[in-house]
């Protein structure tokens, strides 16, 4: 989550998430068996649970850029 918030190279994570190499291949593999879709599905479901989810109007959208604030 830390490299998908601040956009910084996994080799840059700070040292208590442990070896960026190794934070990578996990996340390759979770993403390999679909971990994320399950949790996000998982989620969902939760979410409309509480808040009954107007799925009519909704519509999935997606983007990713590097923060403007990696390095300072």
């Amino acid at each position: 989550m830390f490299v998908l918030r601040t956009g910084c190279q996994w080799k840059m994570l700070p040292k208590e998430y442990g070896s960026g190499s190794t934070c990578h291949r996990r996340c390759q593999e979770w993403v390999q068996s679909d971990i994320f879709d399950r949790v996000w599905t998982r989620l969902l479901k939760i979410y409309d649970n509480k808040r009954e989810i107007k799925w009519s109007w909704q519509s999935p959208d997606s983007i990713s850029i590097k923060s403007p604030l990696v390095g300072r």
